[in-house]
C-alpha cells in the first residue's frame, strides 16, 4: 500500500479538496469519498471540499451539501490541498488561487495528458478511474459502506459500467471489494447512470434523428445547438448521455457529439468502441482525456473541426 496521501491527511491540520470543472461520476466520487474518509477517520481534521453543483444523477450519493459551490476561500491557506481527477490546473480554474496558497498539493489522477503540476501525489493511467487510484491509497478496513458508494459510482461511470478498455482485473477487484461493503450496486448503477429524464430522452431522441454517419459508416456526428436546448426546455447537463447512446450505434468506431455552449464555440465529446485512441486525438484542440473516451472544447467553424477529427480517426480505422 501506498501511503504517500494518508501520511500527507495525517501531517496536515487543515485540508482543502476539489476536482475539475462540469464535475462527473469519477470526479464527485473520488472527491466525496477522500472527504468522507478524512472525515471519518481524523475526525480531527478540517476538511473543505470544493466542487461545481454535481449533475443531478449523482445525487443518488448522500452528503453532496457539505460541497461548496461558491469556492470560498479560506480564512488561512490549507495545509493541504488535495486534486482529485485533474490533469492539470486549467481543469480546476476556480480553485487554482486556493490550490497555490496552499503548502503542499497532492494529487490523485489517472490521466495520461497529465502535467505533474502538484508537489505529490500518484497519477496512473492505466487505472480505469481516479477512484481506482484512491483506493489503492486508502485503509480498505477504514472504507465504510458510504465511501464506497462514492468509490464504486465512479469506477461505473468512468469504466461505461464496465466496458471500456481501461477496466482490468484490479478494477473489478476493487468494485468487488465495494459489494462486500453493502453497496446496492443495481441502485446507484441505474440511478446514476442509465435513469433519463423525460427531457433527457427527447433530446438524445432528437439528437440520433439528426445524426450523420461519416467515413463509410465508422464514425456517427450529432450535434446539439442552443436552440435545440431551448426547444426541449433542457440545460446542458440534460446532454448527458448523448454520446454514449450514439456510441452504440452498430457498425461505428467513433461518435462525435458536439453541444454548442455560445454563438461560435462548442463542447466536442468523444467515445471509441474499440483501438480509436481518442484522447490523443482530443489533445489536438486542447483536450485530452482517456483512451475511449475524450473531449476537447473549439472555437469557430464546427464542420472544419469535424471535417480534421474525422482524418484522424481515419488514420486510427
Amino acid at each position: 500500500m501506498n501511503r504517500s496521501l494518508l501520511d500527507a491527511v495525517e501531517a496536515a491540520r487543515t485540508i482543502g479538496i476539489t476536482g475539475h470543472l462540469h464535475p462527473d461520476g469519477d470526479c464527485v466520487g473520488s472527491c466525496m469519498a477522500l472527504y468522507r474518509y478524512i472525515t471519518v477517520n481524523y475526525p480531527e481534521k478540517s476538511v473543505h471540499l470544493y466542487l461545481e453543483t454535481p449533475p443531478a444523477n449523482l445525487n443518488v450519493l448522500s452528503g453532496l451539501s457539505v460541497i461548496d459551490s461558491e469556492f470560498t476561500e479560506p480564512d488561512e491557506p490549507f495545509d493541504l490541498f488535495c486534486v482529485c481527477d485533474c490533469s492539470s490546473v486549467d481543469r480546476f480554474p476556480a480553485a487554482v488561487k486556493i490550490a497555490e496558497a496552499a503548502k503542499k498539493v497532492y494529487v490523485v489522477d489517472h490521466h495520461m495528458t497529465n502535467t505533474h503540476f502538484a508537489d505529490e501525489g500518484v497519477i496512473l493511467p492505466d487505472a480505469s478511474s481516479t477512484c481506482e487510484v484512491l483506493y489503492d491509497l486508502l485503509e480498505d478496513e477504514k472504507i465504510d459502506r458510504e465511501i464506497a458508494e462514492c468509490l464504486y459510482v465512479g469506477i461505473v461511470h468512468d469504466t461505461g459500467v464496465f466496458k471500456y478498455q481501461a477496466c482490468r482485473e484490479h478494477t473489478m477487484h476493487v468494485a468487488g471489494r465495494m459489494l462486500s461493503k453493502g453497496v446496492n450496486a443495481q441502485r446507484l448503477i441505474d440511478d446514476s447512470f442509465y435513469a433519463k429524464s423525460y427531457v433527457q430522452n427527447r433530446l438524445i431522441g432528437n439528437a440520433v434523428l439528426h445524426s450523420q454517419l461519416l467515413l463509410d459508416g465508422k464514425m456517427i456526428v450529432s450535434t446539439v445547438t442552443l436552440d435545440d436546448l431551448a426547444q426541449f426546455g433542457a440545460t446542458r447537463a440534460d446532454t448527458e448521455g448523448v454520446v454514449d447512446q450514439l456510441r452504440l450505434t452498430k457498425g461505428i468506431s467513433v461518435a462525435l457529439f458536439a453541444r454548442q455552449e455560445t454563438e461560435d464555440s462548442y463542447k466536442i465529446s468523444l467515445r471509441s468502441v474499440d483501438t480509436v485512441n481518442v484522447a490523443a486525438i482530443c489533445q489536438n484542440f486542447g483536450g485530452g482525456g482517456h483512451y475511449n473516451a475524450a473531449g476537447c472544447t473549439v472555437t469557430g467553424d464546427l464542420a472544419d473541426y469535424i471535417t480534421q477529427i474525422s482524418a484522424m480517426v481515419m488514420l486510427q480505422i
